[in-house]
């Protein structure tokens, strides 16, 4: 009791402190900062319930060393504390997750990002770094590139499976270019799965500004690298600017893991917008998007409405409706790890993976920056039969026609969540969120946390 007491006391009284150093329009700021969190879990109906203490000493650091040229930096300590559990020695291979290393009773493990941006003209940008690269309007499912989007979602691998789960930055270069109506942008990345192979990400975006309330865009990914049979470098012709890679891959001999989405944002009014994303992994033909006679049709869909800062009375409400589907095999290839669509064992779109759908629903609510409500319910479907997971390869032994959500093996399920985040001064933050996982798959999460909100 008096331990638990101790952390309770640390989730209430965060600290904080901010230095600025500033010599005309050229500035550095950094914020420093601790958080504690208490974390109660039950993963699954049979299991025993779980509590973690996390407390994460955190820096941010930002600024601007030249009228066009900015940078910014995150980095956090954590540790983590956990009853009934067994932390074992991670032997720091990528796909297994973010590495950690133990402690008594625990894990402890960092996490940073940092890049550099440098406006060349008011409409080309050059940009490098460690950091997320995203695309899509998506709210809840994004579908090419999901960037550091990360849901806390109930199919369970192992008991840390939330933690191993959170998206991990890529080292990154790349530029933007941005004209009245029309806009390009492209990034060349690196991936992990091995320690001791290579990996790499291309992706480029077309977007278009039909009008101030219609947007639409075009995006390419490739994903490549190197198995245990074979070696390889980066492809320079994925580099270039302004080059298909439909039509690239066929000069480093057809081995890549290519993907197209189109994407569209419709703002009808001030705060009601209409998305969707269509991703395309593989088709056999542009008409055989039902077929499943053949395997390697492979795609997802993401459809949503989104109310933005709607004013009724005292209060602000938001509102986000979104329906994903995603085939079997997506994100997969055949050709194995080194060429799936991951880095750290995490997929770069979805983290629904192969054969899935979700039906969402989100409510927020808040008063000024004082209090926010938060509201979900989800309904998820999800496959577990061959074809489901990233892991999956399809060799020329196996069936060729394909089945999305096989009523004998799919699991149905409702996810609820709540949370709610006070604010009584600008540097301090105290908040409680609630999840519960109801249907064929069972959970719950509790988590208490406390600190600086940015």
């Amino acid at each position: 009791m008096k331990r638990l007491f101790a952390l309770f006391l640390l989730c209430v009284f965060p600290l904080r402190a901010e230095f600025l150093i500033s010599d005309g329009e050229r500035f550095a700021r950094m914020r420093l900062f601790l958080k504690d969190s208490l974390q109660v879990e039950k993963f699954h109906k049979d299991a025993d319930y779980r509590i973690q203490n996390t407390v994460t000493v955190g820096l941010f650091l930002n600024g601007l060393v030249a009228p066009n040229i900015s940078f910014d930096a995150f980095a956090e300590v954590n540790t983590d504390k956990a009853s009934g559990v067994t932390y074992l020695p991670h032997n720091y291979e990528p796909y297994l997750g973010y590495p950690y290393g133990e402690i008594d009773n625990g894990r402890t493990w960092d996490f940073f990002r940092a890049r550099t941006d440098w406006q060349a003209t008011p409409y080309f940008k050059l940009s490098g770094g460690y950091d997320y690269i995203s695309f899509g309007p998506a709210r809840r499912n994004k579908l090419a590139l999901r960037g550091g989007d990360f849901h806390w979602r109930s199919i369970q691998d192992t008991a840390d499976y939330a933690w191993i789960k959170r998206p991990v930055p890529t080292p990154f270069a790349g530029f933007e270019l941005n004209l009245d109506f029309v806009s390009y942008s492209q990034y060349a990345m690196q991936l992990k799965n091995w320690k001791n192979y290579t990996k790499y990400l291309h992706a480029h975006r077309l977007g278009f500004s039909i009008s101030d309330n219609f947007s639409f865009g075009l995006t390419e990914t490739i994903v490549y690298g190197s198995n245990p049979e074979e070696r390889r470098s980066m492809e320079v012709v994925y580099i270039l600017p302004f080059v298909p890679y439909l039509f690239a891959q066929s000069y480093g001999g057809d081995m890549e893991n290519t993907g197209m989405s189109a994407d569209f944002s419709w703002k009808l009014f001030k705060m009601f917008e209409v998305y969707g994303e269509l991703f395309i992994d593989d088709l056999n033909t542009i008409t055989s998007f039902f077929d499943d006679s053949w395997w390697g049709n492979k795609w997802a869909t993401s459809i949503g409405i989104a109310i933005d800062t709607a004013r009724i009375g005292m209060f602000n409400w938001d509102y986000n409706f979104e329906y994903t589907r995603i085939e079997p095999w997506v994100y997969t290839h055949h050709k194995g790890p080194g060429h799936s669509y991951s880095h750290f064992g995490n997929s770069l779109g979805s983290d629904l993976g192969p054969n899935s759908r979700e039906i969402y629903n989100r409510l927020g609510l808040s008063y000024k920056d004082f209090l926010k409500l938060d509201l979900s319910v989800s309904a998820v479907a999800k496959d577990t039969a061959f074809g489901s997971r990233l892991e999956d390869i399809h060799t020329q032994e196996d069936p060729t026609d394909k089945k999305y959500l096989n009523s004998q093996s799919t699991l149905h399920y409702q996810e609820y969540g709540a949370g709610v985040l006070f604010k009584p001064f600008s540097v301090w933050s105290i908040g409680v969120k609630q999840y519960l996982i109801f249907g064929e798959y069972k959970g719950k999460r509790t988590e208490v946390f406390s600190g600086v909100v940015f």
